[in-house]
């Protein structure tokens, strides 16, 4: 499943893009990946039924920079934080 998120920039800039993607390795199992700009930007990993978003391809513990237990909320969270244009 791949859920899309599109932010106005300002004139003359085009459209960015965060993505949720579900993905999986042998190793972590079943994740969300997050891509920005169709980059991978992140993942969410699902602890026990507290959803966790890591920036970056690998995880610290206790260095989620998001975490919700509502999946929906989180993704909302992502997109208002990440989704604004880089300065």
């Amino acid at each position: 499943m791949v859920v899309r998120s599109r932010v106005a920039r300002t004139k003359g800039e085009n459209l960015m893009a965060i993505v949720f993607k579900l993905d999986s390795t042998t190793g972590e199992g079943t994740f969300i990946r997050v891509l920005r700009d169709g980059r991978p930007f992140g993942k969410i990993l699902d602890a026990m039924g507290l959803y966790r978003f890591y920036e970056g391809d690998r995880e610290k513990l206790g260095g989620a920079a998001l975490q919700d237990a509502d999946l929906a909320r989180l993704k909302t969270a992502i997109q208002s934080r990440y989704g604004s244009p880089r300065r």
